[in-house]
Formats: structure tokens, sequence, C-alpha cells
């Protein structure tokens, strides 16, 4: 036991030694920063700092989907790799829709700013974000695609505007924290 103890304590003595040396270098820890092409005018970038993924160009985003048959489907998005450090969501102004799966399983997604010119949000977007919260769909939205919500077990509020006319099947299903929905009269449709 006494030797295990000098063991720790020669330990510890070192690397305090060691932090006033590494300071002195200038070594710093920069954040790392993941980009690619999510549409045919769209691009994506991860900090993994922040915990922030953007969304930036014009147009529509791919759809994804875990079934490799679909070949008009990407498999998954790019970013998957990612998944469970993606703390929030911003797609821009200038684009039009949210694919297919683009964000499902993000775990740690608390927040998701979707831009004013996003016409749809597509099936399984959102599934599975277990932490999100709240969302605020924007003016622009004229359908919520199936699954597009569901199982977000920790969302509590949804802010439908009177653009959206379809909401498919399952959009909100298993959420168990949602304590009420306001549906406005533009809707003609509901899964």
């Amino acid at each position: 036991m006494k030797n295990h103890f000098k063991c720790l304590l020669s330990l510890f003595l070192v690397v305090i030694m060691l932090v006033p040396m590494i300071s002195a270098t200038g070594l710093t820890v920069t954040a790392a920063t993941y980009s690619g092409t999510c549409g045919y005018n769209l691009t994506w970038s991860f900090n993994d700092t922040t915990g922030v993924l953007k969304i930036e160009g014009t147009g529509d985003m791919y759809n994804y989907s875990y079934e490799s048959y679909n070949s008009s489907y990407r498999t998954t998005a790019p970013w998957k790799t990612y998944i469970s450090y993606i703390k929030s969501v911003v797609i821009s102004d200038s684009v039009t829709s949210i694919g297919n799966r683009a964000f499902s399983d993000c775990t740690s997604l608390t927040s998701v700013t979707i831009g004013n010119s996003v016409t749809s949000i597509g099936d399984i977007v959102f599934a599975d974000c277990t932490s999100l919260t709240s969302v605020t769909i924007p003016d622009s939205v004229t359908s919520i695609g199936s699954s597009a919500f569901s199982s977000c077990t920790s969302l509590t509020s949804v802010t439908i505007p009177d653009s959206v006319t379809s909401i498919d099947d399952s959009a909100f299903y298993n959420c168990t924290s949602l304590t009420s929905v306001t549906i406005p009269d533009s809707v003609t449709s509901i899964g």
C-alpha cells in the first residue's frame, strides 16, 4: 500500500511539473470544423467545440435513408459520425427543404433554427432527438413529413404557422412531454 501511494504521488508531481512546460510552449487546442455537401447547392459545416451544425447555400437538401436499395436517396447524412455531439442546427434562409432523416438520432440536439425559405420538412427529420425541447416552424413551411418529430421525448411546445397545409402521419408520435399543439385553420390534412 505504501509503495502504491508513493507511485501515485510521484505521478502527480510529474503532471504538476509538466503543466507549466506545456503552457510555456503555447500549445493550444483548437476547434475542428468538418464540412461537405448536402444538396446540389448546399454545404454543411460542424464545429466540434460549439456543437453547431450549419446548413448553408440555396435549394433543397438531399434525402437520406438507411435503405441502400433506394437509389434516389443518400444512405446516411454525412454528419452522422458526429450525431452525439450536435447541440444546435442552424438552417440558413435560402434552404428550401429539409431532407428525410437529416437529423434523426441527434440525441444531444437542443435547438433548431429553421430558415424562412424552408417550405417542407421531410420524413423522420428530427425523430429520436430526445433532448430537443421546442421548435418554431417558420411561416414558409407548408408541409410536415411523416414521423418528423417522432420520439422527441423532451419536446414540450411546437408552433405551427398558418402556412402549413398538411401534417403527415405520426409527425408527433411518442412526444411524451408535449402538452399542447395548436393546429391552424390552414391545415387540410393530418395523417
